[in-house]
């Protein structure tokens, strides 16, 4: 799948289409020549290698607004992620695997079945819902677990055009949780995961954030880039101010007051059996998708010109 005339065909919904045109500046008279320009720096790289296939591609340049430099800036650091930084957790992405069972039993991080009204994706993540004496899981588990769930949901164009927000529950959140990842650890994702995955993550909301919460943020927040440090939303122990951001109806039913007899997303088993069920059928992708990748920072030239294009313009 290296040329212009891959297999790729657009799926993006109207919506959505014309969300692309006019916030990342996509146009579909030009988007495979922007890929294909994208797709002919990266297998001219001599230090790394990774999936030049159009769907993938389009990742980058739809999160980096077309800018073919800082897709590029982007691809490479992505690569490295995997290859160096979390090499366990990018691979063997099964759904079968039952250390993967476990966390997505625990319904530790899911997204929820329906999109917002802007269209974004809302993931769940229940920090605390682990026991981190526990020997079941560990962070890796946890990791590549996290990992499969958001590959898989890139796998929609959709969703990386209308963008992510995070609902995180810390009200089980303890010093044990936090020493279980370790300030090593959390220094180590807050400096690799932003600006490094393909994505729009347009809200962080904290639930039950507490002095756990304080120290957690010392130790991550010096590493998190500007804006998305203007992206979190703090909140106590009061729902109702999350449902100013999260609809109600869109919120599995823990998460509801217990008069509550509207719509819903159902329970947190009802959602992650259905993650479980969709993840096995997409079981083949999520195993080929840490394959192709190779980073070798020791190859890296030295006199790479900086080019300072935005976007490829077809005449």
């Amino acid at each position: 799948m290296d040329t212009l005339t891959d297999s790729y065909v657009c799926t993006l919904d109207e919506a959505s289409a014309t969300k692309a045109k006019k916030e990342l500046s996509e146009d579909p008279a030009d988007r495979l020549a922007a890929v294909e320009h994208l797709r002919q720096w990266a297998l001219q790289q001599p230090h790394f290698k990774c999936r030049t296939d159009t769907e993938f591609l389009l990742r980058f340049l739809r999160t980096n607004k077309f800018s073919q430099l800082n897709a590029r800036k982007m691809l490479e650091r992505n690569t490295d992620l995997r290859c160096n930084v979390f090499p366990d957790c990018f691979q063997n992405l099964d759904p079968l695997d039952p250390k993967v069972q476990k966390v997505l039993d625990m319904g530790y991080c899911f997204p929820l079945p329906k999109r917002d009204r802007m269209g974004r994706r809302i993931f769940v993540v229940q920090a605390g819902v682990f026991n981190p004496r526990s020997k079941e899981v560990g962070q890796n588990d946890i990791m590549r677990a996290n990992i499969m769930v958001f590959e898989h949901i890139l796998g929609d164009e959709n969703n990386i055009v209308n963008g992510f927000v995070y609902f995180m529950d810390l009200s089980q959140f303890t010093t044990k949780h936090l020493t279980f990842w370790g300030a090593t650890m959390l220094r180590k994702h807050s400096s690799n995961i932003f600006g490094k995955f393909p994505g729009r993550f347009k809200e962080i909301h904290y639930f039950d954030a507490g002095p756990v919460f304080e120290a957690m943020m010392a130790i991550s927040r010096p590493f998190m880039p500007e804006k998305f440090k203007n992206r979190i939303v703090i909140h106590g122990k009061n729902m109702e101010e999350v449902y100013k951001s999260i609809e109600k109806h869109l919120l599995p039913r823990e998460f509801l007051p217990d008069d509550y007899v509207g719509p819903c997303a159902g329970t947190i088993k009802e959602i992650t059996d259905q993650l479980k069920a969709d993840l096995i059928q997409d079981r083949e992708n999520l195993l080929n998708s840490g394959k192709d990748f190779l980073y070798d920072a020791k190859k890296k030239p030295t006199d790479v010109p900086n080019e300072s294009f935005r976007k490829l313009n077809i005449d």
